[in-house]
């Protein structure tokens, strides 16, 4: 029997002291794996220190480990005073360790008010900038006569996007974030080889979220604390064979075997990660128009020609002007009557406006010419054209009220051009000559229309499937399970090994025992089940107890619960169908002594009958 003591330790003292009176009976021990640690026990008023102590919060000494009280209830029965708690092994404290998520920028920590928050990095724009790692692009371009097609081929793989939030952890990873530099005294340890996991952002949460983080994520994970340190083992270094028995009848007093196929699930219909593929297309049709500008013509047609002298002529004036040179020519209001002011080429008009020495003026540029109409209007509004008309040879563009209309040409660009109204070096030409021999001149004319259509198609990167464990479904047959929709997966074998984990092809094997001996239940231990009479002989790991250590075994034995894979199963099984066949085979053996008896006219002792007789033959193929 288990000698150790049970200290109690009050909440803020340093003493721990003995307990002395309690139940023995009541002492108990419940484990199971990632779940449940607890200790319960009755203890008396014997007036000790210990006794007082029992509260909430405080801590109890057992078996090395140390455990929290949560729960008290006192007694007063029959004379005595008692009291029942419940507690839980310490490690569970680690739920008090709270992680907060960063709210501020880190610019502002020191400040009270007025404090910058801090930027999400999930934002637009570091999407974006996620969407164009995970995207290609492709373009092709053909052009036909005048048109001229261009698609754009943008293919994104979603199965990255569904990763965005998704950071690599180990399980020494999630613990460093949630204990190190902890105040509460906690260390941790991690025992054995894990694969890293894709977990989402590591931020708030408390160490119980730890947890259960590292027991969801890594189900070869099994947490098995000494008091405050957190030890991690993976399977194979936590279940051991340490050569311990359980025979029934021996040193087990029930073994229950029981079998639940309600989660049996065998077949699954799976989807795994897209694609998508955004397909724009432009279509640029160009369309080139060619205008004739009709030629030349005089300013005022009723005129004609008419007459000119030296000074108002292009070129030499005789020493009347800066170097002795005119830059266009003058229509005087005596030589040339009229008021309306004709074009004398076409265009269009792109310059509206008034110089100091030309006055309010405009010009109309087509053919490659740019012709000025200038010094004939003393008021803007005497040019009835406007920047972007277009204008044909002969159209009325203003009214001259001054003494004469100024004309030039000049190919040059009129703002260059006028700098130079003073040089003979070729930029201004004879607009006299341009009138009376000037070529018709042609301006082409290109416009294009772009139109634009965007298509975005999804595509599986392989057919969605249903995966059959075609041996469970032979035994059992099919029992579907939920489908299976997990966008990380581009390969249809990857997604087989991965939801092969997720079904439960065998119903489960629970195992109970009730021990008759003193047995001290090891976690994790892996124990040799013998039941004779139903020819079992397997393998078992202890995943839960509960332990009483001071109660002999007639009173409250230990119970332990034994977990089942897939050998377990088919051990258990097979042993089950060995005995359904020695069944059979007895019922053969004494329905063959029947038919015997029926041969030797003693079959009506059976209270049988023909019909019988032939029914037993059939059955032992006789």
């Amino acid at each position: 029997m288990f000698q150790g003591k049970i200290l109690v330790q009050g909440v803020n003292r340093a003493e721990k002291e003995p307990l002395n009176l309690f139940d023995p009976k009541s002492v108990q021990i419940q484990w199971e794996v990632n779940q449940t640690w607890s200790l319960q026990l009755t203890a008396y008023n014997d007036g000790s220190l210990a006794y007082q102590m029992l509260e909430s919060e405080a801590s109890i000494f057992l078996d090395n480990q140390e455990y929290i009280i949560k729960q008290v209830a006192n007694d007063s029965s029959s004379g005595l005073d008692s009291v029942q708690v419940t507690a839980t092994h310490v490690y569970f404290e680690v739920q008090k360790i709270r992680k907060y998520k960063d709210y501020v920028d880190p610019e502002d920590k020191d400040k009270q008010t007025d404090v910058k928050v801090l930027k999400d990095d999930t934002d637009s724009s570091k999407s974006d900038d996620s969407d164009s790692d995970n995207a290609k692009t492709d373009t092709s371009e053909k052009t036909e006569g005048n048109t001229t097609t261009k698609v754009t081929t943008k293919t994104t793989d979603e199965t990255q996007q569904d990763n965005q939030n998704q950071v690599s952890y180990s399980i020494q990873d999630v613990l460093d974030h949630w204990l190190k530099d902890n105040k509460f005294g906690f260390t941790y340890e991690v025992i054995g080889d894990f694969e890293k996991k894709e977990l989402e952002e590591l931020q708030d949460g408390t160490g119980a979220d730890m947890l259960s983080k590292i027991s969801d994520a890594w189900d070869n994970s099994i947490i098995y604390p000494d008091n405050r340190k957190i030890r991690v083992y993976s399977t194979e270094k936590f279940n051991l064979n340490r050569g311990n028995r359980i025979d029934y009848l021996n040193n087990a007093s029930e073994i229950k075997f029981g079998t639940d196929s309600t989660s049996l699930t065998n077949m699954v219909y799976c989807i795994g990660g897209k694609y998508s593929v955004e397909t724009t297309t432009e279509t640029t049709t160009t369309t080139t128009s060619t205008t004739t500008s009709g030629g030349w013509g005089w300013p005022f047609p009723s005129v004609g020609e008419g007459t000119f002298m030296q000074a108002q002529r292009f070129g030499n004036d005789g020493g009347y002007r800066q170097n002795g040179f005119h830059d266009g020519l003058d229509f005087g209001s005596v030589d040339h009557p009229g008021r309306e002011v004709h074009a004398i080429h076409g265009g269009k008009v792109t310059i509206k406006s008034y110089m100091g020495g030309l006055g309010n003026y405009v010009v109309i540029s087509g053919g490659g010419y740019n012709v000025v109409y200038q010094e004939a209007f003393s008021s803007p509004r005497n040019i009835i054209v406007n920047v972007g008309d277009t204008v044909k040879v002969g159209d009325v563009i203003g009214y001259r009220d001054t003494s004469h209309l100024h004309v030039g040409v000049t190919k040059a660009d009129f703002n260059v051009a006028v700098g130079k109204s003073f040089t003979n070096d070729g930029t201004w030409l004879d607009p006299l000559e341009l009138i009376k021999n000037g070529p018709s001149d042609t301006d082409t004319e290109t416009s294009s229309e772009t139109n634009s259509n965007s298509n975005t198609q999804e595509y599986y990167y392989f057919a969605p499937f249903i995966y059959r464990d075609e041996e469970s479904i032979k035994k059992y047959g099919e029992h579907p399970a939920e489908p299976i929709e997990d966008g990380r997966f581009k390969d249809k074998n990857s997604m087989i090994e991965y939801v092969k984990t997720k079904l439960q092809p065998e119903p489960s094997l629970s195992i109970d025992v009730t021990t008759t001996t003193d047995i001290k239940p090891i976690a994790g231990d892996l124990v040799h089940v013998m039941v004779k009479s139903q020819n079992i002989s397997t393998n078992f790991t202890l995943t839960g107890f509960t332990w009483y250590p001071y109660s002999y075994p007639v009173d409250n034995p230990t119970s332990i619960t034994l977990n089942s894979n897939v050998q377990n199963i088919l051990d258990y099984q097979n042993s089950r169908q060995r005995q359904v066949k020695k069944a059979i085979a007895e019922l053969k053996s004494s329905t063959n002594e029947a038919i015997d008896n029926a041969n030797s006219n003693k079959f009506n002792e059976f209270g049988g009958n023909q019909q019988l007789k032939t029914w037993l033959n059939d059955f032992v193929g006789g």
